[in-house]
């Protein structure tokens, strides 16, 4: 369920702004990615650590998905 934070604007563009950080470090512009992450931070700090769960719970799906293939 979403917290109140998690619903405001700031937040939601914040994490907008993360998720364009992310597609961009996958295109190898890392400039542009460090550039939209600071830019997010600056909009809600917050936005680092719920970034660093999504990353994690998303890397254990994937891990998931690989032993299940592998198999």
């Amino acid at each position: 369920m979403a917290t109140r934070h998690e619903d405001s604007p700031e937040h939601k563009k914040a994490h907008d702004l993360a998720e364009q950080a992310l597609d961009k470090a996958a295109d190898g512009d890392a400039r542009k990615a460090r550039d939209l992450i600071e830019e997010a931070k600056r909009i809600d700090p917050k936005i680092g650590e719920e970034m660093s769960r999504e990353a994690a719970e998303d890397q254990k799906k994937a891990d998931k998905y690989v032993d299940k293939t592998d198999k």
